[in-house]
């Protein structure tokens, strides 16, 4: 069983985000389980404490008292890392907008369509039948190091408050130019592979959206994109995004010259913040001359924070130091005092830098620094634990019905509902608790200044 750490939990963990909803739906599921879990409530406050905190009106205080965020939205196509912080960890989760992260993407050949994903129109098409392996590889050059974006017209950025989608589906002119940005990029090919001609033969099984422009969609796009560049020439700025010819013949999905539908490649990315990893499929799809688009998008890697198992050993082989051999034979420490040690350093760090902060709320805002690489808690541990709540709470529910239908004295529906209670803050630790104390990230939390703590020099505590 898993040891339980000191309570209530403040920090970071990650989860594996699947496919499908948005990651502020991922979260609201399982609010609940936090909710209820006693990893996440403090064992000092007073009975309904937790139902106190729902009348507060305290600035950030959400959840009935539980402070629960995000380290980046996922959108629903896309899935992969995303970081949960709780408490005192959601102080911390601006580090990881900012951070490098690594993307694994799939794009199919063949077609660009309006939001360089699956999800909506084919706008053109092209000729992909001569596409090879080798040609992807050498395109791939034009997309590292250094690259400049122009963020799409269909993106969520905001401009004045408004997404810019919101401004070309309302036909609406931008109010300044979409400003260019610089990116780093490092980009790998990892797989090519033809489509499926057989099932099971390996191949891959996507398709072109079966949506597509008619022609007064196609001059609504068009003067789009010409908004765009009109507001960047204005600004004495070059658009880094090549046209697309709308009026270019269209090519179908099966090849009439090969009878075959179209590749996909699959590539490795790690970007810097604000890279638009779809548009790097669309402008690949470009240089190759025949169009594509995301058919899947998963995030492997954010921060110290991994996708799976996998991605731990393949980051840490990766970032691993280099080893220097001493010809002095070091004497042998214990692993339990040497990881102690460690956290005494990390922590007499924190309040030696904090020594200089004039107060407890500048002492708050103190980044925490990464810790190990850490893989992702898989959404299914999560989709078991909804799923049993749900029937532990109908069948609670059914005892309580029972006993009201005995009429037994109101002083035993109150035991069973003690009982039920005990039941679940005593029991022990769920599957999707023991997974989340394997995986915490606990961050420093800042103690209230009084004479013994200045005249010790402590901000925080552990």
């Amino acid at each position: 069983m898993t040891p339980t750490p000191t309570l209530p939990l403040n920090g970071l963990f990650p989860i594996a985000k699947p496919s499908g909803p948005g990651s502020m739906r991922v979260i609201e599921a399982m609010t609940p389980l936090l909710l209820e879990s006693r990893l996440f409530t403090d064992p000092n406050l007073p009975p309904g404490g937790r139902e106190k905190e729902r009348n507060k009106r305290k600035r950030n205080k959400t959840h009935m008292g539980l402070k629960i965020g995000q380290g980046g939205t996922l959108d629903p196509l896309a899935d992969g890392v995303l970081v949960i912080g709780v408490g005192r960890g959601t102080k911390h989760l601006n580090r990881f907008l900012e951070c490098s992260k690594e993307y694994v993407s799939i794009g199919l050949l063949g077609a660009a369509t309006t939001s360089y994903d699956s999800q909506d129109p084919v706008i053109s098409t092209g000729n992909f039948d001569n596409i090879t392996r080798e040609d992807v590889e050498k395109v791939l050059e034009q997309f590292r190091g250094k690259i400049k974006q122009t963020p799409p017209i269909f993106s969520a950025l905001k401009m004045d408050g408004k997404p810019l989608h919101e401004y070309a589906r309302e036909n609406k002119p931008l109010p300044r130019p979409i400003p260019v940005r610089e990116c780093q990029v490092e980009i790998d090919l990892i797989d090519f592979t033809p489509a499926q001609v057989t099932e099971g033969d390996g191949g891959h099984t996507y398709r072109w959206p079966e949506a597509r422009l008619d022609d007064a969609q196609k001059e609504t796009f068009r003067r789009l994109t010409k908004m765009v560049h009109d507001a960047n020439e204005a600004a004495q700025e070059k658009a880094v995004e090549p046209e697309i010819d709308l009026n270019a013949p269209d090519f179908p999905e099966v090849s009439a010259q090969t009878g075959l539908r179209p590749a996909t490649f699959t590539v490795r990315m790690t970007v810097s913040s604000g890279t638009y990893v779809r548009s790097i499929v669309h402008d690949i799809g470009l240089a190759l001359g025949c169009g594509a688009h995301v058919v899947k998008l998963t995030r492997t890697r954010q921060g110290e924070f991994v996708l799976s198992e996998d991605d731990v050993k393949r980051v840490d082989e990766q970032e691993a130091p280099v080893e220097v051999k001493e010809e002095i034979k070091e004497e042998e420490i214990d692993p339990e005092e040497a990881a102690m040690n460690a956290e005494e350093e990390e922590m007499n760090a924190l309040n030696a830098a904090a020594a200089s902060a004039p107060s407890y709320a500048a002492a708050e805002k103190m980044t925490h620094k990464p810790g190990p690489t850490t893989a992702c808690i898989p959404w299914a541990v999560f989709e078991r634990a909804i799923a049993e709540r749900e029937a532990r709470r109908t069948a609670e529910q059914n005892e309580i019905d029972e006993l009201k239908a005995c009429e037994v004295p109101f002083s035993e529906i109150r035991n069973k509902l003690r009982e039920q209670k005990e039941m679940r803050e005593y029991g022990e630790l769920a599957e999707w608790e023991q997974a989340v104390v394997e995986r915490f990230h606990s961050v420093p939390i800042p103690v209230v200044r009084d004479s013994k703590s200045r005249a010790e020099g402590v901000y925080f505590r552990k």
